[in-house]
């Protein structure tokens, strides 16, 4: 990877793409250290650095045919021909594919490597690849706290996969393995509405026949029933919390039913004889079905897939229901590079996955939802909730992001939005979010009428005088913040920890509600309520008016020691809580919400003033606010409290990391100053380097699009958390990047801004179509 120091920065031509819509501890093998490694504060990078990737083609050409229809017509799919040998699969599973073991999940035994294939609930967190079945960490929704769904033994003796040839599709699981002569391929997958089902070939290559035993067993089942083994009322999910927090017992009961053609049940195990003919094979078919009141497809699922009269029968069925909602759902995409489409679909399919539709009876689960990383913390967390919802909005069916709105509405019983509360223990502080700002947008988009939206509108409400009250400090009109992880981030927040802890007035949290109280006005509006649109109006003039009045700092030397701390005449401040004042703080995380959020006025606008840009000069600067890596804080500011801590002033030297997330604030900057905020060093091509490097970080291994992993987030081995530095030897930001240990995350946002920033369309109220640009 070639760099240079600051100030060279590369040009390049703009992006541009055509969008059809259609009608707690962790191990450290888990993290893997990568070859790309950074030079430290003052690389600029360039350009990102694709290989020789080669990439399936949709082979549908689109033109005045196909618009408005291309998703329908790459999926409309030959299944009668496919249905008679399996040959090719459609383009989506053909396209994001991987093939051996993705290589961040080190030994093959974590989740990178889990099953991509999913139910409306039910999935695999975990797999363990070295046996036949579903095994793995189990989870329903949250976790059954059972390292085995079920396990198919054979009594041929040791069992090895050729982990070269494994294929792991979106819709299924292609495995081979060798067991005593016989060569067996499984193809697995978990079907929408919840059967696990195992698709077994046994080869016989040699002269002689074999005879073998084959056992299926399940810790879920306790009873035979025919030629079935059931489980009844399994709890679903079953958390267990450590002494003394809360725990969730049980939110819902499933029944769960196994069974395979021609096993019968022999104790608490099914069990078939077989002899395999030499040279020939025998097909094996195993279902579980999780049979949920509340979801009446899972049912008709598992008997559907259990009266298949061929593993070629049940495995078309899958193949074409899995890939029948990509028609449905998403808009098609396409963009010049091959490389970034690739991720941006792969982007797809990590919202799919991290999409939860359990119908769960109560106040949690009760709607779809999107869950932030369900290999990973697997909650409705609140500050990720609307950046999930960025993406979301975009999909043809409103109740992914609807139902994720109502859910996190629902549950904040009438205040600031919170957590899910069933998930407890898990990031369950309340948080900075833009919830209500993105919703609105939604319902530009998918309307539904007055009823939903006055339920939006009170929730939002609620939400922004209950975020004022939550999070108070000296100025009614200001969001204050006492803990790193309330915005996200965590010891990277390096405002937090500018002379100690403390409270702190926010930049970020009182834009996110200045921003909720404007959408929450414009709801009202679209209400008739008056009343309700003012009030909200005069929450958020309140809290423009306090931010510009308040905390601009008017000179480029923010703490005094004579050196500039910006490129700008001043800049947006933090302020910290000292003796009941509020004080500036010179360190800065991302201080340009400011500016995603609207708050500063735009040229024409009452109280707009030039020098506000100027802070704007500093983005795309690697010595503040570099494109690649796409840091949480002003790099300035973190060599100031490197230097802290040198200096004896803090013990604390905290974190330099990185996150998705962080990718989508910055591209919601930049694409605020294209529209809004014109200054000389953010153009289209910073916008298409930000993009590609955000999409190039989806490589494992760095630009080979033949793995791809979003990972919730990165950081440097040269300021690894984990190390004990000292004054002596001081963490720097530098070295080999390292991507994390929860795997295929939706944290962050992406596609939304290819359908709103590259082809442009608006979200508008009325029945006429914007493009800008």
């Amino acid at each position: 990877m070639t760099s240079h120091k600051w100030p060279r920065r590369a040009s390049v031509a703009a992006l541009c793409a055509a969008v059809v819509l259609n009608a707690g501890t962790v191990p450290v093998s888990a993290n893997y250290t990568t070859d790309f490694y950074h030079e430290g504060v003052g690389t600029d990078y360039g350009q990102a650095k694709w290989k020789d990737n080669s990439i399936v083609k949709e082979g549908v050409n689109f033109s005045d045919v196909t618009v408005g229809e291309m998703m329908q017509a790459i999926e409309a799919f030959d299944f009668e021909a496919f249905a008679k040998d399996n040959s090719d699969l459609p383009w989506l599973d053909a396209l994001l594919v991987n093939e051996g073991v993705i290589p961040d999940d080190v030994n093959d035994e974590v989740s990178a490597n889990t099953l991509f294939s999913r139910g409306s609930a039910l999935y695999m967190k975990t797999q363990d690849n070295t046996k036949l079945g579903f095994v793995g960490t189990v989870h329903y929704a949250d976790t059954l706290n059972k390292d085995t769904m079920y396990n198919i033994t054979l009594s041929t003796g040791d069992l090895a996969e050729r982990k070269n040839v494994r294929k792991n599709y979106p819709s299924h699981e292609n495995q081979t393995y060798t067991s005593g002569g016989l060569e067996i391929n499984q193809r697995k997958f978990i079907s929408s509405y919840n059967s696990a089902v195992t698709l077994l070939q046994l080869k016989n290559p040699t002269a002689s026949d074999i005879t073998l035993t084959m056992k299926v067993k399940s810790p879920f089942v306790s009873a035979a029933e025919g030629d079935e083994l059931v489980g009844y009322r399994v709890a679903a999910p079953l958390m267990i919390g450590k002494a003394g927090q809360k725990v969730v017992e049980a939110m819902s009961y499933v029944d769960v039913h196994l069974s395979g053609n021609g096993m019968s049940p022999s104790g608490n195990e099914l069990v078939r004889e077989i002899t395999v003919p030499a040279g020939g094979s025998v097909d094996q078919k195993v279902v579980m079905g999780w049979l949920a009141d509340e979801i009446p497809g899972s049912k008709l699922h598992y008997e559907s897939f259990k009266a298949a009269d061929s593993n070629d029968t049940a495995f078309s069925a899958q193949v074409r229901e899995y890939n029948e909602w990509w028609a449905e759902n998403i808009p098609y995409i396409d963009v010049p590079d091959e490389n970034v489409k690739k991720v941006l679909y792969y982007r797809w399919w990590c919202n799919r996955f991290n999409l939860l539709d359990a119908n769960i009876p109560g106040n949690d689960w009760q709607f779809p939802m999107n869950m932030e990383g369900v290999l990973g913390y697997n909650n409705g967390i609140t500050v990720s909730v609307p950046w999930a919802m960025q993406d979301l909005k975009w999909l043809r069916d409103p109740s992914y992001l609807y139902g994720t709105w109502l859910a996190q509405g629902e549950y904040s019983e009438n205040k600031n939005y919170k957590n899910n509360p069933g998930r407890p223990n898990i990031w369950t502080w309340d948080m900075m979010q833009n919830t209500s700002q993105v919703g609105w947008d939604a319902y530009k988009i998918y309307g539904g009428g007055q009823e939903i939206l006055k339920k939006f509108a009170d929730f939002s409400a609620t939400d922004v005088t209950g975020t004022l009250e939550h999070f108070k400090g000296t100025n009614p009109n200001l969001v204050y913040y006492n803990h790193g992880p309330i915005t996200g981030n965590d010891g990277d927040t390096v405002s937090m920890h500018w002379n100690g802890s403390g409270n702190y007035a926010r930049l970020d949290g009182s834009s996110t509600t200045y921003a909720n109280a404007v959408a929450t006005a414009k709801m009202y509006e679209q209400l008739g309520d008056t009343a309700g649109a003012a009030k909200m109006n005069t929450v958020a003039q309140n809290i423009k008016n306090s931010i510009l009045n308040e905390m601009w700092y008017d000179k480029a030397d923010f703490d005094g020691d004579g050196v500039a701390d910006t490129n700008g005449t001043g800049s947006f401040l933090h302020k910290k809580v000292v003796g009941g004042t509020d004080v500036f703080n010179p360190w800065r995380d991302n201080n340009m919400f400011v500016f995603n959020f609207g708050v500063v006025p735009t040229e024409g606008e009452e109280g707009y003033e030039a020098k506000y840009l100027s802070q704007l000069s500093d983005y795309a600067d690697p010595n503040y606010y570099p494109i690649f890596p796409f840091f949480t804080a002003d790099q300035n500011s973190i060599m100031k409290r490197v230097e802290d801590f040198k200096n004896g002033k803090t013990d604390a030297f905290g974190t330099d990391q990185f996150a998705w997330c962080n990718f989508g604030n910055y591209i919601n900057t930049v694409r605020a100053s294209l529209r809004y905020y014109p200054i000389d060093n953010i153009n289209s091509d910073v916008y298409k380097t930000l993009f590609d490097w955000g999409a190039w970080l989806h490589t494992v291994e760095p630009g080979n699009t033949d793995h791809l992993d979003s990972n919730e987030f990165f950081w440097l081995e040269d300021y690894f958390f984990g190390t004990p530095w000292t004054k002596d030897n001081p963490p720097n930001p530098s070295g080999d990047m390292v991507r994390a240990w929860i795997h295929h995350d939706t944290l962050g946002m992406m596609n939304y801004t290819v359908v709103e920033d590259m082809a442009g369309i608006q979200p508008r109220t009325d029945d006429k179509i914007e493009l800008w640009p």
